[in-house]
């Protein structure tokens, strides 16, 4: 397999930054350095470089955004990861809450051409095991929770039945998070419905939500990690 041209630290900063604007999370420094758990000053260098190369622009408050260079590069790295997901759980019989992480240390290896075979034996799937669009094979990835109409399990109202559309991409590294959802059976097409308000336990804001034959309390923190549709 290729190494394509841009560093994996690169690759993985255009990523995360797509992820968060995508989900309409605001974009600073301080937010990437904490989600890389690096200092503030490595984040500062880090996006000086990109936005030397033309992937990225921050505005007079430091909120980054990136360009169409940034997104295109960000789609292309996303595309291959959430082929290779998909490829390590349909053809290679992974489960999904498993495929991540494998996924994360090869989309940087991963050449065209591999990509395109890849592709053509999964049929062209649209999403990935977590439910995230597959930049190319929908319409607008950009776009995709607005064009779904998806709103976060944490906003639905009480008793409302949604289906949960996809675990949030900016959360999908959290492996302890993804095992949490898959042992609850919160996972992609499942159909959901909030049945208590928020209260608190042991320091921490939970609610209840009731499965087909179940209910399930989680942390406030998790039913925001995932996006639903309403039934």
């Amino acid at each position: 397999m290729v190494k394509s041209e841009a560093s994996e630290v690169v690759e993985e900063y255009v990523e995360i930054i797509y992820n968060m604007s995508m989900e309409g999370d605001t974009v600073i420094g301080a937010r990437l350095a904490e989600r890389f758990h690096v200092a503030p000053p490595t984040v500062t260098e880090t996006l000086k470089r990109l936005t030397r190369d033309g992937l990225v622009e921050m505005d007079a408050k430091r909120q980054v955004t990136l360009t169409p260079q940034g997104i295109e590069l960000a789609e292309a790295v996303l595309r291959r990861h959430r082929l290779t997901e998909r490829f390590l759980a349909d053809m290679l019989g992974m489960q999904w809450h498993q495929v991540h992480e494998e996924a994360h240390r090869l989309e940087h290896y991963i050449s065209g051409a591999v990509e395109e075979r890849v592709a053509a034996s999964l049929h062209k799937p649209t999403t990935c095991p977590h439910g995230n669009p597959i930049p190319g094979y929908v319409p607008n990835a950009r776009t995709y929770l607005a064009d779904k109409g998806a709103f976060r399990l944490s906003n639905a109202n009480m008793g409302q039945q949604v289906a949960i559309l996809c675990v949030s991409e900016v959360v999908e590294d959290e492996v302890a998070l993804i095992e949490y959802l898959h042992e609850r059976d919160l996972v992609p097409g499942a159909h959901v419905a909030m049945d208590s308000a928020p209260r608190e336990e042991e320091g921490e804001a939970v609610v209840d939500l009731a499965l087909r034959e179940k209910r399930v309390t989680v942390p406030v923190r998790v039913a925001h990690a995932l996006w639903v549709t309403a039934e």
